[in-house]
């Protein structure tokens, strides 16, 4: 039974710990005029050709400046961006089909179907790094379109996951705080500073070192906690022990006289 004990108490102390670290890592409820935002914008798009020399996709930058009073971590956004021509094309192939139907023809009167090769939307998902309050990152990606020209243009931003930005890590916690900057805006040109992919990999680095010092700091605040618990048990189950074996002695010498 003491050993169940002893078990359980080491159980118990783990999740105190853990605890504790939860609630005095959470950050306090704000809006978002004095919680901040992060804001973002997309550079360095180039296209990518086949050996025929046609687009086959867009490499892009983008580059993020968390302005909030939190770290970001597990984000990951879906970037839509709506080509208005080819909307405005394959909205009128629509009228003239329905206009075709309804005269009787059984030939469609367009000769082209341009939904069935493209889409009046371009999309791509970012996932990005760990971003820590007011620090910029930047990653590459690539964009599955031959319409470069649109990615430099207003999108429509969904969060598909999102953490730690406030006390809840639910993505709808994070909608509100992503901004993208257009190179319309002037923020676009003085928001974000200069850093090198060198200098991006140290800061990478530096924050991972602080993440594990965090983590084996827990670990041991943990583990000093169960000895603190345990110790006790171990020294009573000793002195148990020591009872034990000197009774057994006892008995042994009263057999051994009784012998005689």
């Amino acid at each position: 039974m003491k050993i169940n004990a002893k078990y359980l108490l080491q159980i118990m102390a783990l999740g105190l710990v853990w605890n504790a670290t939860d609630v005095s890592a959470a950050p306090a409820k704000s809006g978002k005029e004095s919680f901040g935002e992060i804001i973002f914008k997309i550079h360095d798009v180039v296209p990518e050709k086949n050996a025929d020399g046609q687009v086959v996709y867009c490499n892009i930058g983008a580059t993020f400046f968390n302005r909030t009073k939190a770290d970001a971590s597990n984000v990951s956004l879906d970037l839509v961006w709506n080509d208005s021509v080819i909307g405005d094309i394959i909205d009128i192939e629509d009228r003239e089909e329905k206009e075709s139907r309804r005269e009787g023809s059984k030939e469609p009167r367009s000769r082209y179907s341009t939904a069935g090769f493209t889409s009046k939307k371009v999309s791509t998902l970012l996932k990005l790094p760990p971003i820590k309050m007011n620090q910029q990152i930047t990653l590459k990606a690539k964009v599955d379109t031959d319409r470069c020209f649109i990615l430099l243009e207003d999108m429509d931003i969904s969060v598909v996951s999102c953490g730690t930005l406030s006390d809840s890590t639910s993505k709808g916690a994070c909608n509100n705080y992503f901004r993208y900057v257009s190179p319309k805006l002037g923020e676009y040109y003085t928001e974000f500073k200069e850093i090198s992919w060198e200098d991006q990999l140290v800061e990478e680095d530096n924050y991972i070192a602080e993440i594990q010092e965090e983590v084996d700091a827990i670990y041991k605040d943990a583990f000093d906690v169960i000895d603190n618990i345990v110790a006790p048990l171990t020294s009573d189950e000793r002195n148990d022990s020591k009872v034990e074996e000197d009774k057994n002695k006892k008995d042994n010498r009263g057999t051994k006289k009784s012998r005689r």
